[in-house]
């Protein structure tokens, strides 16, 4: 496996990992102002775009969490 399959495969795995950690901010009955739950949508599509981000899967970072 090349190395560049291989950090794809890691990147897409972490990525995954932090959504499904965030699944929670965009529930009906969650208790986040409407600014941070924009915030955590914001994030979540930054994380859902990194794939298709220009320099994918060696020059990408990955987006930082809301607070």
């Amino acid at each position: 496996m090349s190395i560049e399959l291989s950090r794809a495969k890691r990147l897409r795995f972490v990525r995954n990992r932090l959504l499904a950690e965030s699944d929670w901010t965009q529930l009906s009955d969650v208790s986040l102002t409407d600014e941070k739950k924009a915030e955590w949508t914001t994030y979540r599509q930054q994380l859902r775009d990194i794939t298709s981000a220009t320099g994918f899967p060696m020059n990408v970072e990955l987006p930082i969490k809301p607070a």
